[in-house]
């Protein structure tokens, strides 16, 4: 029986996928008319077959995921009913009854709607020396900030079972194969999920499982961008070797090594040199260069950060505008990125609009997002949002650059922050709506250069800041001394008492309008408040301490009106009257008094 390595790595996925599917809740698989039915087979032990917890795995072509589980009856038989039949599934049935997992992949047929298989298993054998490595291909590709290598080591299993040592055993016994690696690498990853694939230091080492027939067994790592040399060993010896870098990006060159005619990989091509097994304990070393690592036809016109600061996070809203001059556009590149966006990393709830997608959009080993492409002529615009950590007293953002990028604009929610940074230059704030935006800009970001922006929290301030804060003040103080300076009595001296509360009341309001006048200056230098908003607010302010002014001034002095005696009788008598009202003797011949 032959089994290949898509259908391992798919059952150990799916396998992987059904222990986290308590926890996480995954989506189910797509819907549809189809269903799926199957049994379990053992040859030696077939009551091995009852009781099996079974899962289905779907990917569909946009990406997305789904898994199901049931569980065998007494006989191993299961099935799977309401899934969809659409070509663009792919389905991997797995089990796993103990240490080493078995599985299948498969699609339906078009207009099928019923899908019968029989998934065999057996026993594991603990031989490693059964195991013989029949080649080994290195790939080399340049990533976002490192050079990124990938072995895949080709395994034969002779044998009708499969060959796997538990980690009990493995003290003292030799694995299925053992390399050698570069003390520098890091990253390292098993690209199979394997958990009999080990890293020791410098040494990785094969323990299976490995299922009859001929099995890839692939692993990668990364190594520094300005490596120049690269030198693997062979604790074992080694099969037929295979170098394979793209074109035009990495040159690798060994001695003893054929080129060889190029190979397309995932529509790129590759160049390829190769050499026969070389001896046990002997080291291979290779010259590795770079080729031009970014095209010149993509360019960054402008970026535009929207960001919100709370308590618990900062919301980042990015939009990032890009050119291609080439007017037949770029190429897909799998071998090293067109472009990449070096998110922090400790950025979460990541969320990007559909184009990315297009674009070739995948996480890069090192935790950028890289494009590889295709991506058409003209101007498009990217957009993507993510969460970073902040506390109540605010948070900070350090991002650095792909490519060189002309203008960024960063726009910050004015709700009581103060930016730190060297780098951007505050401008006029933004209203949009009802909210009012710090407004920072950078010009002439170089490719390389990382930006640090540092957002402070303070007293949260409303339209009129510290302004509006000390009329409230002003305005409950007066309140207060009307209410408690009503009942008045006539006395001399209570009018006194009020007239120098009042003058006192004026002298306090005077200086709090000058104060207040000074605080929206300020707020106007820090970029708090708009021009307009703060020609509104000081017109308003001086118009009162105008008025207090006018308030200050003494009231003109008032002319008592003149008075006359009636010369008879010595009543008082108006001064225009004619006759005395008392007595009636004519004034007119006396005049006025």
């Amino acid at each position: 029986m032959t089994r290949v390595v898509c259908c391992a790595a798919l059952a150990a996925l799916a396998l992987l996928g059904a222990s986290v599917a308590s926890a996480q809740g995954p989506a189910d698989v797509p819907a549809g008319p189809a269903r799926v039915v199957g049994q379990l087979l053992h040859d030696t032990r077939p009551d091995a077959t009852a009781e099996v917890d079974v899962v289905l795995y779907a990917l569909s072509d946009d990406g997305s995921a789904g898994l199901r589980q049931t569980r065998t009856d007494t006989e191993g038989r299961f099935a799977f009913e309401g899934i969809s039949n659409a070509p663009g599934v792919v389905y991997l049935v797995g089990a796993r009854p103990g240490d080493v997992p078995f599985g299948e992949r498969f699609r339906f047929e078009a207009g099928s709607t019923e899908h019968r298989l029989n998934l065999t298993l057996s026993d594991p054998s603990s031989d490693a020396g059964a195991a013989a490595v029949k080649r080994l291909d290195l790939r080399v590709d340049r990533a976002c900030d490192e050079l990124r290598l990938v072995h895949s080591y080709t395994v034969v299993n002779p044998t009708d079972a499969v060959i796997f040592v538990p980690e009990t055993a493995r003290s003292g016994t030799r694995p299925l194969f053992e390399a050698a690696i570069p003390a520098d690498a890091r990253g390292f990853e098993s690209l199979l999920e394997r958990s009999g694939l080990e890293r020791d230091g410098t040494r990785v080492q094969f323990w299976g499982p490995l299922y009859p027939g001929n099995q890839e067994i692939p692993f990668g790592y990364g190594l520094p961008l300005d490596t120049t040399t690269w030198e693997l060993g062979f604790p074992a010896g080694a099969p037929p070797v295979q170098i394979l870098t793209p074109q035009g990006v990495v040159d690798a060159r060994a001695d003893g090594f054929i080129p060889g005619a190029p190979v397309e990989l995932e529509g790129a091509p590759y160049e390829v040199q190769s050499a026969p097994g070389l001896d046990a304990r002997a080291t291979l070393r290779v010259a590795l260069g770079l080729g031009e690592a970014t095209q010149s036809a993509l360019r960054t016109t402008r970026s535009e950060w929207w960001i919100e600061v709370d308590d618990a996070s900062l919301e980042v809203n990015e939009r990032l505008e890009v050119e291609v001059d080439d007017d037949a556009g770029l190429p897909a590149s799998p071998g090293s990125p067109l472009f990449c966006l070096a998110l922090p990393r400790e950025a979460t709830g990541l969320r990007f609009s559909n184009d990315l997608l297009e674009a070739g959009l995948r996480r890069d080993p090192g935790g950028a997002l890289a494009l590889h492409g295709p991506l058409p002529s003209g101007t498009r615009q990217w957009a993507l949002s993510y969460r970073l950590p902040a506390t109540a007293r605010g948070g900070e953002i350090q991002r650095r650059f792909d490519r060189d990028l002309p203008l960024l604009s960063v726009l910050v929610a004015d709700t009581g922050v103060i930016a730190d940074t060297d780098r951007l230059h505050r401008r006029r704030s933004i209203r949009s709506g009802d909210r009012l935006y710090l407004h920072l800009e950078a010009f002439a970001l170089e490719a390389g250069e990382t930006l640090e922006l540092g957002l402070r929290r303070t007293t949260p301030k409303t339209g009129g800041g510290r302004w509006a804060a000390t009329g409230f003040a002003l305005l409950a103080g007066l309140a207060a001394f009307g209410f408690l300076a009503g009942p008045l009595r006539a006395e001399a001296s209570v009018l006194a008492a009020r007239d120098q509360q009042e003058d006192d009341s004026r002298e306090l309001e005077r200086e709090a309008i000058q104060r207040s006048l000074e605080d929206l200056d300020e707020d106007l230098e820090t970029g708090k408040l708009t021009q307009e908003d703060h020609a509104v607010m000081r017109q308003g302010l001086r118009a009162r301490a105008a008025a207090l002014l006018l308030e200050r001034q003494p009231p003109a002095a008032s002319v008592a009106p003149k008075t006359t005696e009636c010369p008879a009788c010595g009543a008082t008598v108006a001064p225009d009257a004619r006759f005395c009202s008392q007595c009636g003797t004519s004034l007119s011949v006396t005049g006025d008094a």
